[in-house]
């Protein structure tokens, strides 16, 4: 080729990529948009920079539907691998972004159950789950750093060495997925949110309440980056107004002193719960003993009343469940009590909430995610005090989200659709009408300068324009509506009698409510150790089932099946144990809680608690959950040696190792382990309905039936199939409304003729308050015609605030 050729056709790749940049950033809409990998490189080169791992294949580039892109394929037919993997050396600084995008095309996610981009940092890994898009069309996929969890000991976003992209089996099929133009997006703004990645053992609680602080920041629509401690350096704050740690339990002395420094060159800090001495020093703040409640509710409110100088544009009572705090205390001449801690019997406590100098604003427990609205103008008045032009930022943001909400993209949308779903609806239309006052309010304001009053007002034409979208919601006659309840004592704060009230007057038909594990019951059992609680508080079912009679509820009692649970009497899991009943790994050591499922006595304790149920109480149904193994690492027990044995006539040689190799042996381990989660799901189906006719058999299960059955032994369309059960609940627990329904669609080719009532995982959203979401994703059972829906979970939150909003629309009782 000549030179002259190369140099036009060098030119025209990258035109072709800077179109696919700029359509990146139009999908997105978000600013600072970093290439990371454009692939416009050869299919050599290609193949070299993305290597597969084992059992996978190598990839392939070119152009898919006018993008450059890497095609990805995935050999899953016929095959043992459980993913497949490739691995891309890199030398990326991803501190001073937000997170990872790419755009991604499948044309048939069925076979692909999820997918996993890791990044590697040091001696650990940082990683992120996501779902596919819609079929078959280009979407934009967003990896955010909060969300990432931490396996090992990574070091830090500033030293990622190596991406990974992981697509999990969906099914025994093969097929393929492209990406196109990979790059970092979000400039990060004026505010770091540093997360306590070096803290050994509690991940999990540090990765919760820094979403919660970077989610209610988006909420303000303030840009801004979340960095590890160990990315704490002069010049990763370098422009950097505010610094925020959530829960930062442990900070070695070199974080410690580089804060310490920050805040001496004049920047600002908000921290909670946790304060190191040298940052107290340099706060002008004093912490002291971790004080525990004296009871539920006794720290139940950050309240602004005896405050010596409230934070301005502070609400006047936040509600805060928290359980206990750390003693703070001012310094005088340098800081202030600006709330106290109140309980829910409205007193002061005496222990200051909210403590504030000039530099810092201190918070004596971490931040929940309780009573969201008034977190986010909270949060804002700690950041707006400490840097004031924020307020502006705010105010700019909160009236751009107006009607930024599923399934809108900004207000001119959400309007034209709530107006054309509303019709001639009054209240629907009153609605409208009061947030399009609220929202021009809220930009006059803006303009005179009055921010904190701009935020306000924006905030109630938001909530104004949610509750036009709820009012112009319409309900589904005849359809299943019901709600799993995890606590045995239904609502907190309620009794049954009103949980269940408030249930049938928004409309739904049904509960769902845990009140038996496999090591308690919270009710008068004679089969399983009975929770002290039922001593004092009474038979639950009892309870529970009246109020549901009362109100024209369906009861529907759930079981946690083999898990014995945190409230299993000691010397109950003791004699699990001694008695060679438990579960045990493939590594030889016990599976805290969980019995065996191959153990007779295990299988006979699971069939009869649940058939007493169904003899003692008039209940509408027997629930099963956890009717499965925990994973493919149990179990491995003597017991199931022996017993698999005999069912296969033989020795197995070398155990465990052998049932765990690719081969006809292996193929009979899955069966004979899903045969024992079968044979209890059978006899109580059988034996309940003769017991109780008319009683409903359900379960709630895994969601992707093929490999569920392999990985957990839950084999539930054979419980389709063969009619074990009346209805099934596929745990679809995704905040991605499109895999939802992907999800769903494809779960009806497997249940047949059984009604399946998909499980929303309301609870275990980001946003657990997103009802509009939920809204979504109920209209989505109802494009494929389920005829119901099952949400998780039934506790305050939704009582107060989910559950009304669904009664005004879509489940309104006619």
């Amino acid at each position: 080729m000549k030179a002259e050729d190369r140099s036009r056709l060098a030119a025209t790749v990258l035109a072709i990529l800077a179109l696919g940049v700029l359509a990146a950033r139009a999908a997105t809409g978000e600013a600072g948009y970093r290439p990371v990998d454009e692939f416009s490189y050869s299919q050599e080169e290609a193949r070299a920079a993305w290597k597969p791992m084992a059992g996978s294949r190598p990839v392939s580039v070119g152009e898919i539907d006018g993008r450059r892109a890497l095609s990805m394929p995935c050999n899953f037919r016929g095959t043992q691998i459980d993913r497949a993997s490739w691995d891309r050396k890199v030398k990326l600084d991803m501190t001073a972004c937000r997170g990872m995008q790419f755009m991604f095309r499948c044309a048939d996610p069925s076979a692909m159950g999820r997918f996993t981009m890791y990044f590697r940092s040091g001696g650990g890994w940082y990683n992120c789950g996501f779902e596919a898009p819609a079929s078959g069309k280009w979407a934009v996929v967003r990896i955010r750093k909060p969300d990432a969890r931490i396996e090992d000991k990574p070091d830090g976003w500033g030293n990622i060495d190596t991406i990974r992209i992981s697509a999990w089996r969906g099914g025994d099929a093969d097929t393929q997925f492209a990406i196109a133009a990979m790059g970092l997006f979000g400039t990060g703004g004026r505010i770091a949110v540093v997360r306590g990645d070096s803290a050994a053992g509690q991940a999990r609680s540090i990765q919760q309440y820094t979403e919660i602080i970077s989610r209610l920041l988006d909420g303000l629509d303030l840009p801004h980056m979340m960095i590890a401690d160990k990315d704490v350096r002069p010049e990763r704050l370098k422009g950097i107004k505010l610094v925020i740690l959530p829960y930062n339990p442990t900070m070695g002395e070199k974080v410690t002193g580089e804060l310490a420094a920050y805040m001496k060159r004049g920047g600002k800090l908000i921290a909670c719960y946790m304060l190191p001495k040298r940052l107290q020093e340099a706060a002008g703040i004093r912490l002291g003993r971790h004080v525990r409640q004296k009871y539920k509710g006794y720290f139940a409110s950050i309240n602004i009343r005896s405050s010596e100088l409230p934070l301005p544009g502070m609400p006047a009572a936040v509600r805060q469940g928290s359980w206990n705090v750390c003693e703070a205390s001012p310094i005088k001449g340098r800081s202030r009590v600006a709330a106290w801690w109140y309980t829910d019997k409205n007193e002061n406590t005496q222990l200051p909430a909210i403590v504030a100098s000039d530099n810092c604003v201190y918070l004596s427990h971490v931040l929940l995610g309780d009573d969201p609205q008034n977190k986010q103008r909270l949060l804002l008045a700690m950041a707006g005090y400490l840097v004031p032009e924020l307020w502006g930022e705010a105010a700019r943001g909160r009236i751009a989200q107006i009607g930024r909400f599923e399934p809108y993209d900004d207000y001119e949308a959400a309007r034209r659709g709530i107006s054309a779903l509303a019709g001639a609806d009054k209240k629907a239309v009153a609605a409208l009408a009061r947030a399009a006052a609220l929202r021009k309010e809220a930009s006059s304001l803006q303009a005179k300068g009055k921010s904190a009053e701009s935020v306000i007002a924006a905030g109630k034409a938001r909530l104004a324009m949610i509750d036009a979208h709820c009012l112009a919601q319409k309900p589904l006659a005849g359809e299943h509506r019901a709600f799993w309840c995890h606590s045995a004592f239904g609502v907190a704060g309620m009794t049954w009698d009103e949980a269940a009230k408030r249930l049938a007057e928004n409309g739904f038909t049904a509960i769902l409510p845990n009140m038996l594990w496999a090591g308690a019951a919270f009710y008068k059992s004679d089969v399983l150790p009975v929770a002290p609680e039922v001593a004092d508080k009474g038979d639950q079912i009892a309870l529970c089932l009246a109020a549901c009679k009362k109100y024209g509820l369906a009861c529907h009692v759930w079981k946690v099946n083999y898990n014995m649970g945190w409230r299993a009497p000691k010397e109950f899991a003791a004699r699990m144990k001694a008695d060679g009943r438990m579960q045990m790994g493939y590594d030889g050591k016990g599976i805290a809680r969980w019995l065996c499922p191959s153990h007779p006595d295990n299988q006979k304790l699971e069939i009869d608690s649940m058939l007493e149920v169904a003899r003692k109480y008039r209940v509408d149904g027997l629930h099963f959950d956890y009717i499965r193994y925990p994973g493919q690492q149990g179990c491995f027990c003597d017991g199931c040696r022996k017993r698999f044995e005999k069912s296969i006539g033989r020795k197995v040689r070398i155990w465990p190792a052998d049932v765990r190799k690719a081969g006809e042996l292996r193929a009979k381990w899955l069966g004979f382990r899903r045969s024992q989660i079968t044979a209890v799901v059978a006899a109580v189906a059988e034996q309940a309905r003769k017991i109780r006719p008319g009683v409903k058999i359900s379960a709630a299960v895994f969601r992707n039936w093929p490999t569920d059955r392999d990985s957990i032994g839950q084999d539930w369309k054979l419980w389709c199939d063969r009619g074990y059960l009346d209805f099934v609940c596929p745990m679809d627990y995704t905040s991605n409304s499109g895999a939802f329904e992907r999800m769903v669609r494809q779960q009806l080719t497997w249940t047949g003729r059984v009604p399946c009532y998909p499980g929303i995982g309301l609870s275990t959203w980001g946003d657990p308050t997103d009802v509009c979401k939920l809204i979504a994703q109920i209209n989505a059972t109802r494009r494929l015609s389920t005829k119901g829906f099952t949400i998780f979970n039934y506790g305050p939150a939704e009582a107060a605030g989910i559950l009304p909003m669904l009664g005004k629309g879509i489940t309104r009782k006619h």
